[in-house]
């Protein structure tokens, strides 16, 4: 089973859904792994400052960290195109003379396929790979039902609803909408997620802006009801 986590917009918290989900398959039983194709904002001289972690005490991807501290193995590869410049891949990749393939990213999660794969996009569904391609690609070419991640404050509507119009036209599967940093006293959070769910048909899951969550069990929680039905057809 396979799942693209994508967002709204950028710093929606895409990587902290995809840990806690990575989270909540590992704590059920079930193999799973979270990919990160393509990976950008990756400074190299950074470096784990606590030497009792697990993690090792060398230079990792910024989101192949919090997939570690959910559980993943440290010697996984969880990513194929790295980028030093945090902007959009196809400027970061031009920036460094390369050039980002969809076919290179498809190999990729091929390779690194398990019972549960959860592959985290960079930026939206329209971000470009290169000229050509955007990450819509990869997620038509996958097959995969997609996992939108929405920060709920005010505009959330407008922004779930154009990626939600997007995936239609594209017939892919929306499995689940997440609204993150949801605020119960929030007049504008309880409302986007009542409006939403009389729109939508897939389940729509509220995220609080969780604190000591370091490795993603109290987040995890969230999920269990989710993904049980995935699990109980393995």
């Amino acid at each position: 089973m396979k799942f693209f986590i994508t967002g709204s917009d950028t710093d929606v918290g895409k990587s902290f859904v995809t840990a806690s989900l990575l989270r909540a398959f590992l704590e059920q039983g079930a193999k799973a792994v979270a990919l990160k194709p393509v990976q950008t904002g990756y400074a190299e001289k950074s470096r784990i400052p606590d030497e009792n972690s697990r993690i090792p005490s060398q230079s990792l991807e910024p989101d192949f960290k919090e997939y570690i501290k959910a559980g993943q193995n440290a010697d996984f590869k969880a990513t194929c195109y790295t980028f030093a410049y945090p902007a959009s891949p196809h400027f970061s990749a031009e920036l460094e003379g390369k050039k980002i393939k969809a076919r290179g990213i498809l190999d990729f999660i091929e390779q690194n396929l398990a019972q549960i794969t959860l592959i985290e996009g960079a930026g939206g569904i329209l971000v470009p790979l290169n000229e050509n391609q955007s990450f819509l690609d990869i997620s038509k070419e996958l097959n995969a039902p997609v996992i939108l991640v929405c920060k709920n404050c005010l505009g959330a509507i407008n922004h779930a609803l154009l990626n939600l119009e997007i995936l239609r036209q594209n017939s892919i599967k929306l499995a689940a909408l997440i609204l993150n940093f949801h605020d119960e006293n929030d007049a504008i959070c309880l409302s986007n997620q009542q409006f939403l769910q009389k729109k939508l048909s897939c389940p729509i899951i509220t995220l609080k802006n969780y604190k000591n969550n370091e490795n993603y069990s109290n987040s995890a929680k969230d999920f269990r009801a989710f993904i049980s039905k995935f699990l109980d057809k393995k």
